[in-house]
């Protein structure tokens, strides 16, 4: 009971929003990113408007466990980047701006366009080259209310793992969507918005010059 005591002893802690209801605090919201796809090989870039779903990009830590005696504990090993899901709504436009670069960026890692040739992009390639490369840059952003940005998520290296264009319904009205699996090299984030961010770095002390 004495323990018990020692919790409810004094004034206790606030039970108010605290820093939460500040007035300067900007939440994120789902609704207000953009995304859009730079191929490397000197493609249209894929429009930011067609974009129905995406996510931002997940990392898992690989660990590795140290055993001595009875005893174990694990230190953190090698990052990998999560392949991403992106769906596009799948319009057509007479003359005007469609899919085409998406098709375009697709075909470009495996030629579904070409059912006898079937090619693929052997490089990855370099952004903004013409020659070729299967490879591309994505930009994500997300905004505050006012179409100010608060983040942005580049991806690198991002090629199409999963192509999957979708079912259809005579029982629906949804509109066609095409989705992508997508894997990448590299992410990296960039805050636009809040303090900056200096990441602790920790390793061996460098041995003094003196003697």
């Amino acid at each position: 009971m004495a323990n018990a005591n020692k919790y409810r002893s004094g004034s206790g802690r606030d039970m108010g929003l605290g820093g939460l209801a500040g007035g300067n605090i900007i939440f994120k919201r789902k609704y207000r990113w953009t995304m859009e796809i730079t191929p490397h090989c000197g493609l249209k870039k894929i429009p930011e408007h067609y974009v129905k779903l995406a996510n931002r990009p997940q990392i898992n830590i690989e660990e590795t466990p140290i055993n001595f005696l009875h005893g174990r504990f694990w230190l953190p090993g090698k990052g990998e980047w999560q392949a991403i899901t992106v769906t596009y709504y799948d319009i057509s436009s007479e003359g005007g701006e469609d899919n085409t670069a998406l098709f375009t960026w697709l075909a470009t890692t495996y030629n579904f366009l070409d059912y006898a040739g079937l090619h693929q992009s052997t490089k990855r390639g370099v952004d903004g080259s013409s020659n070729g490369g299967y490879g591309a840059d994505a930009r994500l952003t997300m905004y505050d209310g006012c179409g100010t940005g608060l983040e942005v998520w580049e991806l690198h290296g991002m090629w199409p793992q999963s192509i999957n264009f979708g079912e259809l319904d005579y029982s629906s009205s949804d509109e066609a969507t095409i989705e992508l699996t997508c894997r990448y090299d590299s992410a990296q984030y960039t805050p636009l918005c809040g303090g900056e961010f200096k990441p602790c770095c920790l390793g061996c002390e460098k041995p003094s010059s003196g003697v």
